[in-house]
């Protein structure tokens, strides 16, 4: 049973819930403080650009619609690099939330310097090795020894390292706050800690593998591992918007 595309389904459905709601209280706080200051807070912000490009992301990935990108524009690989591009604008998102929660106000500025200065790097990568791949090469694990490696392993190490530091910022900020009693955030922070270690999984098995094809000229069954890579992006999401979600009840419930 192919377990990945209702995951990916799922997903999609929750994060374009959580991004109509952050959507709704935006509408909502036109009138607040922050707005007569013209300012919307970051994490706030955050949340809306997490969601809003995570729901695109994951909307573009299912099976025909990128196909169907690069047949209009006529552009090899336009779809797939559309998909990573607005998966990368989800984690930095994420991270720009997690700011919030991790760092001392006056620390915020210097912290979000380092996270979207990656996050562009990284998109500038793939921009350029993804639309200037030879014609017929594809930018998944079926052409990992055919000139996808590179992009491949740009962009798996991102989802990766972008995962564990996740995982390693809200796992125990999920324990603390599930000693103190605040259940609504613990659960909020593990969900999102769940979200940090599907991730990983999903960019560390990609990019292990993409590594023993060029080793070894093979490495295990491609249909094994885009599977493991499915489910993974679509827990990631599934975990990820749930967490946001709750962050948001448990933040409204709390006033």
């Amino acid at each position: 049973m192919d377990f990945a595309a209702p995951i990916l389904g799922a997903a999609l459905v929750v994060a374009t819930a959580t991004a109509a709601t952050t959507i709704r209280l935006a509408i909502r706080s036109r009138g607040t403080r922050y707005s007569r200051a013209g300012r919307w807070p970051l994490d706030r912000w955050s949340r809306y650009a997490a969601a809003s490009s995570g729901s695109a992301s994951i909307f573009f990935a299912l099976p025909g619609v990128s196909a169907r990108i690069e047949s209009v524009t006529g552009v090899d690989n336009l779809g797939m690099v559309m998909v990573h591009l607005l998966g990368i604008l989800t984690v930095v998102s994420l991270q720009a939330f997690l700011v919030t929660w991790t760092y001392q106000r006056d620390a915020w500025r210097r912290a979000l310097r380092v996270r979207f200065g990656a996050a562009f790097g990284v998109a500038v990568a793939i921009t350029v090795l993804g639309l200037s791949a030879p014609s017929g090469i594809d930018l998944i694990n079926g052409y990992a020894d055919a000139g996808a490696a590179i992009y491949l392993l740009v962009i798996d190490a991102y989802w990766a390292v972008t995962g564990i530091a996740v995982a390693w910022d809200c796992l125990p900020l999920a324990i603390c706050n599930a000693r103190g009693g605040h259940r609504s955030i613990a659960a909020a922070q593990g969900l999102i800690a769940a979200s940090g270690f599907a991730s990983a999984l999903w960019g560390g098995t990609e990019a292990a593998f993409v590594a023993v094809t060029q080793i070894r000229g093979d490495a295990w069954s491609t249909s094994v591992q885009d599977a493991v890579s499915s489910s993974s992006a679509g827990l990631f999401g599934l975990f990820l918007f749930s967490g946001i979600a709750v962050s948001i009840r448990a933040r409204h419930s709390s006033r």
